[in-house]
């Protein structure tokens, strides 16, 4: 995960650097020179494209809700990098000196306008300060954001009559324990693209459900990914097994058993801490 964010930051840092040397006025001051019409318009192509690569890469990880937030993050992190990296480049434009005027006792003038005096040490440092405090809160909540479940490792893809589905739990930690001490776990499931329109319920259940009637608490949730919250009966096993049942749009049932071991690890242990 880690390497994946340093591959967006500098993907993100060379995309703006090609779009920096696509201006006359950076070009010159990154290489001394301006590019021709072909090169300026290939640098900008070139910067546009990285950009929308680390997009995609970030979209393919963490979906588009949550890729274009951490995409919006590093670009800005990359934009003020480059910022900051201009003014210590190993070479700096030359500004031409004004010769100094004489006046009519012919003694030198000294310019009425004078170079502007540079910025003192603390104003710089309560500007980085304005800059970096923002990039820091998304650090941080970047951090604290989990990976999605269902493009974990863990998640377990597999199929249940003609549907094929990725499930997985949700939080990779033990139940949660509520009210009236009643071990609480949720889990999130994701159908094919072509079985959602063919599918009008799925369920989910510690143990066999021995009729349609008690197949379990159903899976909720407006988008692809839907999600449930089951209850752990006191005396569950580890050979009770997890029952997803899915009724499609026909009325046919289809039930599946899942090992609790392999879809949930957190579970199993609560479980075999209990018995």
């Amino acid at each position: 995960m880690t390497g994946l964010h340093l591959l967006l930051l500098l993907i993100t840092f060379a995309g703006f650097t090609c779009l920096a040397l696509a201006m006359p006025r950076h070009s010159k001051h990154l290489l001394q020179r301006s590019l021709s019409p072909q090169a300026t318009c290939l640098a900008k192509i070139t910067g546009w494209a990285l950009l929308g690569v680390a997009l995609i890469l970030a979209a393919m990880q963490w979906r588009f809700s949550i890729g274009s937030v951490t995409w919006f993050g590093w670009l800005s992190l990359a934009g003020v990098a480059l910022v900051f990296a201009l003014p210590r480049w190993p070479w700096q434009p030359v500004k031409p000196q004004r010769p100094a005027q004489k006046n009519a006792a012919g003694k030198k003038r000294i310019p009425l306008t004078a170079e502007p005096a540079p910025a003192s040490p603390a104003k710089i440092v309560v500007a980085m300060a304005v800059i970096a405090l923002p990039l820091t809160v998304f650090a941080w909540q970047l951090a604290c954001t989990g990976q999605k479940p269902l493009p974990r490792d863990d998640a377990l893809a597999s199929q249940i009559g003609p549907w094929t589905f990725v499930i997985a739990e949700k939080e990779q930690q033990a139940p949660e324990i509520l009210a009236l001490d009643v071990p609480l776990k949720q889990f999130v499931i994701r159908f094919c693209e072509r079985c959602q329109g063919e599918i009008r319920q799925a369920f989910l259940k510690v143990r066999e459900p021995r009729s349609t009637t008690t197949a379990g608490n159903a899976f909720f949730g407006r988008g692809e990914e839907k999600t449930v919250q089951i209850a752990i009966p006191v005396a569950a096993t580890l050979a009770d097994g997890l029952w997803l049942t899915v009724e499609g749009n026909d009325g046919s049932f289809h039930h599946q058993p899942l090992s609790i071991e392999r879809l949930s690890p957190s579970l199993a242990n609560f479980i075999k801490e209990r018995l």
